[in-house]
C-alpha cells in the first residue's frame, strides 16, 4: 500500500511562534537532502580558499607573539585577514540565495525538491545573488557613512562623540529588526530595492518585538550548529599554538602533518557555519510569509485567482 506522502508545507499563513519554529524545522527535515547537496556544491569551493586563508593567517598572526622573529609584515597579516573576510561574505551571500531559491522552487513545482538539478533554479539563483548582494552592498554603505559621521564628531568634540555613538547604538538595535527581513521580501516579491526597503521598515517596526524574537531564537540555533563544526580545529590550533610558543625548535606548527590536519578542519569548520546560516534565513523567511500573510492575505487572493480560472 502507497503511503501518501506529507502535505506540502504551505509558506503563506498566519503563525503562532511555536508554529514558525515547527514549520521552519519540517522544512528543513524535509528537504534536508536537496539543501545539503546543492550547499556543498556552491559553498565547498569558498570553503577550501576561505580555510586556506585562515591557516595561513592564524600561522603569521602567531608569529607577532614570537620577539625573536623581527622579519614580520604586518601587511601580509592583515591582507590574509581581507580574504577571509572576503570569503565570508562571498559565502553568505551564495548561502542566502540559495536556500531562498530552494524555497521557491519547492513553492511553484509540484514535485517540490524532488529530483531537482541545478539547472532547475539557477536563473533564480544568479537573480537572488545579485540581490542578496545589493543588500550587502547597502548595509556597508550605512555602516561607513556612520563611521564617518564618528569620526566628524570625534573631530569636533568629545561630547558630541559620546552622544551620537549612544544614539547610532539605539538606531542600530531598532533597524536590525526590519533589515533582516529585506532578504525574503526582496527576493520573494517582484520590487524594486528601494520600495522593498520601505516595505521592510513598514513590516519590522510593525511586529518588532515578535520578529526579534525570532532572530534571536534562530540565531542562537545558528550559532549552536556552528560552534559544533569549530570545536575541532580551534583545539588543534590552540594546542599548535602553545606548543609552538613553548618549543619554537619543535616546528609544529610549520610541520606537513599538523598544516594539513588544520586545513581540513578549517573546511569542516566553514561549511558548518555556512550550513548553521541554513537555519536563520529559512526561520526569518516563515517570519516574513506570516507577517505578509497577515497584512496581505496573499493565500486568499490567490485562492480568488485559482476560482476565477475554473
Amino acid at each position: 500500500m502507497n503511503i501518501p506522502p506529507n502535505p506540502k508545507i504551505q509558506f503563506y499563513r498566519v503563525r503562532t511562534f511555536n508554529e514558525k519554529m515547527n514549520v521552519t524545522f519540517d522544512f528543513l527535515r524535509e528537504n534536508l537532502k536537496p539543501l545539503l547537496k546543492f550547499s556543498f556544491y556552491v559553498i565547498l569551493p569558498v570553503c577550501l580558499i576561505q580555510s586556506f586563508c585562515m591557516d595561513t593567517f592564524m600561522r603569521v598572526y602567531m608569529s607577532l607573539f614570537d620577539i625573536s622573529d623581527i622579519n614580520i609584515d604586518f601587511v601580509v597579516v592583515a591582507g590574509y585577514y581581507v580574504l577571509v573576510l572576503l570569503c565570508t561574505l562571498l559565502g553568505s551571500v551564495l548561502l542566502s540565495a540559495l536556500v531562498c531559491s530552494l524555497m521557491q522552487t519547492y513553492e511553484r513545482r509540484d514535485r517540490r525538491l524532488e529530483g531537482l538539478v541545478f539547472a532547475d533554479f539557477r536563473a533564480s539563483f544568479v537573480t537572488n545573488c545579485v540581490k542578496v548582494a545589493k543588500i550587502l552592498l547597502f548595509t556597508f554603505g550605512v555602516f561607513f557613512a556612520a563611521v564617518a559621521i564618528l569620526s566628524l564628531l570625534a573631530w569636533m568634540s568629545p561630547w558630541t562623540l559620546v552622544l551620537t555613538v549612544l544614539l547610532l547604538l539605539a538606531g542600530s538595535i531598532a533597524f536590525m529588526v526590519p533589515v533582516s527581513l529585506l532578504t525574503p521580501l526582496y527576493l520573494f516579491e517582484d520590487l524594486s530595492f528601494a520600495d522593498a526597503l520601505r516595505k521592510s521598515m513598514k513590516y519590522g517596526f510593525s511586529a518588532w518585538g515578535e520578529t526579534f524574537l525570532v532572530l534571536l531564537v534562530f540565531g542562537l540555533l545558528a550559532n549552536i550548529v556552528g560552534s559544533m563544526t569549530s570545536i575541532p580545529w580551534t583545539l588543534v590550533t590552540i594546542v599548535g599554538s602553545v606548543f609552538s610558543l613553548a618549543s619554537p625548535d619543535a616546528g609544529i606548527a610549520s610541520s606537513i602533518w599538523y598544516r594539513f590536519l588544520t586545513y581540513i578542519l578549517g573546511v569542516i569548520m566553514a561549511y558548518g557555519t555556512y550550513v548553521s546560516v541554513i537555519v536563520s534565513v529559512g526561520g526569518t523567511a516563515f517570519q516574513y510569509f506570516h507577517l505578509r500573510e497577515k497584512r496581505e492575505g496573499v493565500t486568499m487572493k490567490t485562492d480568488i485567482a485559482n476560482f476565477d480560472r475554473l
